[in-house]
């Protein structure tokens, strides 16, 4: 029996009494993820693109039930117990592990690199926002997505989308692939759409995407402080 995960006990923590309770869990998450990109919005950036998706995936679940729900309850708690920890772990720069180690690898070159020069580091950190993103698709979330049948499917599909942004002009980016059980499938919707919009947002509007983000961790109830100083065990 393999010891316990010290950064999987503190993310798990870090939910309080939202832990078996999914609806308000997601809400917990999306927070949570907004005070990551928060608190270091180039290293970080995965946080507060996944923080507009939680937001999604919570609004969601309180207007869905039976399977789908059950679907996206497992999905956004595979996702948080498997970047969480990751993420506390690159805070205190303990080597990363796990399938998403080298994403985290990229983005401390990234953080070297933007020592130097904030252009190249800024590259490097968008590309290991892609590496994450990718490895979150194809190989956390896929085994939920693998016990989908096509009726499931059928039904999920109008469910993955999401609003770049707080505001309800905010943009509004639906999946258009035809099977949402394809990983393949997501991955170029992320690539073609979804990363290119991030950092035209990111790059174009940074301040109103700090405001609405920060707005989003407050609607959670999530205090920054509540990540800790610089995570557990950090010198």
């Amino acid at each position: 029996m393999s010891p316990p995960d010290p950064d999987l006990s503190h993310a798990e923590a870090l939910l309080g009494d939202t832990l078996l309770r999914p609806v308000p869990r997601a809400r917990r998450v999306a927070g949570l993820y907004a005070a990551l990109y928060l608190e270091d919005p180039l290293l970080h950036q995965w946080g507060g693109l996944a923080a507009l998706v939680a937001r999604h995936v919570h609004l969601a679940m309180e207007s869905t039930e039976g399977a789908l729900e059950r679907f996206m309850a497992r999905g956004n708690l595979d996702i948080y117990r498997a970047t969480m920890p990751a993420f506390l772990r690159f805070r205190r720069r303990a080597p990363a592990i796990g399938p998403l180690r080298d994403g985290f690898d990229l983005l401390l070159q990234a953080d070297t690199m933007a020592r130097q020069d904030l252009g190249q580091g800024q590259a490097m950190a968008d590309r290991g926002l892609t590496l994450l993103a990718e490895v979150e698709q194809r190989d956390i979330v896929q085994p939920a997505y693998d016990e989908l049948g096509p009726v499931q499917a059928r039904l999920l599909a109008p469910f993955l989308r999401f609003r770049m942004g707080w505001d309800p002009a905010a943009p509004l980016y639906d999946f258009d692939g035809t099977d949402p059980r394809q990983a393949d499938q997501r991955v170029a919707w992320a690539r073609r759409e979804v990363l290119p919009a991030w950092r035209r947002l990111q790059q174009e509007r940074p301040d109103l995407l700090r405001a609405e983000l920060d707005r989003l961790r407050r609607w959670a109830g999530v205090r920054m402080e509540e990540l800790g100083a610089s995570g557990p065990g950090r010198p």
